[in-house]
């Protein structure tokens, strides 16, 4: 049994056709429901972001030296700035004014060799869906 060679070409050209007709469809297809779900973000962020919030003042920071701080003096007040600022915008959030009294290393038991950043890292990125 022969096949003529019209047919071959016939069959290749069409497969060929029809693949890459069925990836730009599919291109097209991903391509709006990312603007949809864009323009859906947007619009909730922009619906959570309308209304400013008051300014506070500043939260009185107290600071525990131990020995446990290996940081020098100027890291040290850019982590109590950085934490300070994070309970000030909490404290704006809630409407609600926070203090904070002392602040000190926190020791990661189960895994010492690995920071409290990169075990929460870690969780998150190997968490189950």
């Amino acid at each position: 049994m022969q096949i003529e060679w019209t047919k071959v070409w016939a069959v290749v050209i069409t497969g060929l056709v029809v693949v890459f007709l069925a990836l730009v469809l599919l291109i097209i297809f991903v391509t709006l429901f990312g603007k949809i779900f864009q323009s859906s973000s947007k619009k909730s962020n922009d619906k959570k972001n309308s209304t400013p919030p008051a300014p506070q003042k500043p939260a009185p920071v107290e600071v525990n030296t131990t020995k446990e701080t290996v940081a020098s003096e100027s890291e040290d007040d850019n982590i109590i700035a950085v934490i300070s600022a994070a309970v000030a915008m909490m404290a704006a959030k809630d409407g609600k004014n926070y203090a904070v009294k002392s602040i000190k290393r926190a020791i990661n038991k189960s895994r010492s060799s690995r920071s409290v950043w990169g075990a929460a890292g870690q969780r998150e990125n190997t968490r189950p869906f």
